[in-house]
């Protein structure tokens, strides 16, 4: 049973709304006349209102099977249901009586006045907060407010940049701030511990290490990969193979293949998690096995899924997540997020390329994974190099003293 009510300017125009949305079968429960609008009574319109109800049927569909029928509602059933309705209605009527003469004698000028006082005291505390802030940016000494807006011009977002500083604080009283050569050397040594977690490849003895690289489009894995490849076979005369999962990318093929000639190590090309299986398999005799991975966007959960089943059949020893340095900040973030199920090394690339580097910091302690390499441009295998704390905070903060 569905109970609907209708509201209308005159009985035909509640009676042809029941006709159009119930039918020809509707019941009439009630008729009455209701007021609309105003306020709290005064100026309304007076309107129709005409409670009905439609027995539901059940509707049929080819495609399934017939549904049995509906039982029989009885007519005590509907006078059950209608005397629900109409209690709900009389407490309705009720708390709308108490509000009205509560209510009949009130200036509706004083709610106004009212809600003018709470935003006048809203602004009021919003005021105070703001003159707060002001305050406390003026006490901030200036020479300290000059290195806090050289760390932010660096590319470290507001919260490291000012832990960085209170790290240093805490080192150095006010009245030394003004020496640069001094200042500039704590904030070295604070980035150095901040970028403490370092670790680089290490190949096992008598067994195969396979390493992984992953991240999204654009941010040189294939390069890097190249890299790495080329020093360890050439510079640390170990045994490499290259495994390339890329194919949505022609070119990547093509590089990771010139590559492998240039330096005499082979390189497969694999379609699906099955033959990077049958790959890692027929390089066993390997000391180090990279595997070059397709660029994945982290907000597309179904490439993301496609690379963890690469993942789970290789197994690797390391993972490596690539980051672009020139990346903004936000999305550097959200990278590293999105990948760490998935990694246990990080990897800069392009830092010769960005103007604010010191975002990486950012990264490196959000992401809380060792930094294993960074690379500084294109030249293979040249452009890359292990990451140590000295280095990173370098890059970080730039090798020259700002003040000098």
């Amino acid at each position: 049973m569905r109970v609907k009510r209708f509201t209308g300017d005159t009985i035909s125009d509640a009676m042809s709304r029941i006709k159009r949305e119930l039918g020809p079968d509707a019941v009439i429960l009630q008729t009455r006349q209701i007021k609309e609008g105003g306020f709290l009574g005064f100026f309304a319109r007076t309107k129709v209102e005409i409670t009905a109800a439609i027995e539901e049927k059940p509707v049929k569909n080819s495609f399934v099977e017939e549904l049995p029928p509906l039982r029989t509602i009885s007519t005590e059933q509907i006078k059950k249901a209608y005397g629900e309705y109409k209690e709900k209605e009389n407490e309705k009527e009720k708390e709308n009586e108490y509000v009205k003469e509560k209510y009949s004698n009130h200036n509706p000028l004083d709610d106004t006045k009212s809600e003018i006082k709470q935003m006048h005291t809203i602004l009021m505390e919003i005021k105070g907060q703001i003159a707060n802030f002001e305050k406390q940016q003026e006490a901030l000494p200036e020479p300290v407010e000059k290195w806090l807006n050289f760390l932010k011009q660096r590319g470290l977002s507001q919260e490291i940049a000012e832990e960085l500083i209170a790290l240093v604080t805490k080192d150095l009283p006010p009245d030394l701030w003004t020496d640069s050569s001094l200042v500039f050397a704590k904030l070295q040594s604070q980035a150095m511990k901040l970028c403490r977690n370092t670790e680089t490849i290490v190949p096992k003895k008598n067994e195969t290490l396979v390493v992984a690289l992953v991240g999204p489009t654009g941010v040189g894995k294939t390069t890097t990969i190249g890299k790495l490849a080329a020093g360890f076979s050439i510079i640390d005369q170990k045994r490499v193979a290259l495994i390339t999962a890329d194919t949505y990318r022609v070119a990547a093929v093509e590089q990771l293949r010139t590559f492998g000639e240039i330096i005499g190590v082979p390189v497969e090309v694999v379609m699906n998690p099955e033959a990077l299986k049958e790959a890692l398999e027929r390089h066993q005799d390997k000391e180090l096995i990279f595997i070059d991975t397709a660029g994945r966007s982290p907000y597309h959960d179904l490439h993301m899924s496609e690379l963890e089943a690469f993942m789970n059949v290789a197994q690797p020893d390391l993972t490596m997540l690539v980051v672009n340095a020139t990346t903004n900040l936000s999305d550097q973030l959200m990278i590293c997020e999105r990948f760490k199920a998935l990694s246990t090394h990080l990897i800069l690339t392009k830092l010769d390329e960005s103007m604010s580097a010191g975002s990486i910091l950012d990264i490196i302690v959000r992401a809380n994974l060792p930094v294993a390499y960074f690379t500084t441009g294109q030249n293979v295998p040249d452009d890359i190099e292990a990451a140590t704390p000295q280095k990173l905070a370098k890059c970080i903060l730039g090798e020259v003293n700002p003040d000098v």
